[in-house]
């Protein structure tokens, strides 16, 4: 086997063994190294070949959340939309990967790397950018500080994975209620026209 060959199964592996990780961790957040090599199948010393801590596979896991999103905000980005539009599909986007992801916020290990909180910070600096076209827009008061908006959305995004992976709110569902909740708040007389005909609160 070529070396090239060789580094493209083990780059395949490795993101089946995240995969797993990942969803061993949803389920149960304080799984041990051996515990998700368990339920991946495969001996510890393969799993620590990847991942010698249960630092260093966090932060993998961390770095593929953030690149998920990334995803996500190109995605929604590329199709050119009207900015409240462009703001209830990058949620319906994001929600769905709390499935995934949720667990990470209770992994302090993941935001004392430098590398996770540099890309952490980038994604909020956009956030910020995101949040002045909103304003712009008139989606959003301009009278509200940007550091209080773009802290709002990321707690009701975190908010919105905690409930998906509970089975509490359907996905596409926490979105729009997100998407709710940020603009409108809770408000009983509330009432939001649908973006498209599937989007009705």
């Amino acid at each position: 086997m070529s070396q090239l060959s060789q580094s493209k199964t083990m780059s395949k592996s490795k993101q089946a063994l995240l995969n797993t990780a990942a969803a061993v961790l949803a389920r149960n957040p304080g799984a041990s190294l051996s515990e998700i090599a368990a339920q991946a199948g495969i001996g510890r010393a393969t799993l620590y070949r990847y991942f010698p801590l249960r630092e260093v596979l966090i932060r993998e896991l961390a770095m593929a959340a953030i690149i998920a999103i990334d995803q996500v905000t190109a995605e929604v980005q590329a199709q050119n939309l009207s900015s409240d539009k462009a703001l209830l599909e990058f949620l319906k986007g994001v929600v769905p990967l709390g499935d995934r992801f949720h667990f990470l916020a209770t992994e302090i290990s993941a935001y004392q790397d430098p590398e996770v909180n540099a890309a952490y910070d980038r994604q909020l600096k956009e956030l910020d950018v995101f949040v002045l076209q909103l304003k712009h827009d008139s989606v959003i008061a301009p009278e509200v500080p940007n550091t209080w908006v773009t802290m709002v959305m990321d707690s009701l995004i975190w908010t919105a994975w905690s409930a998906v992976n509970s089975g509490d709110i359907a996905p596409n569902d926490a979105a729009i209620l997100t998407y709710r909740t940020l603009l409108k708040g809770l408000s009983y007389s509330v009432h939001i026209e649908s973006l498209d005909s599937g989007d009705r609160l």
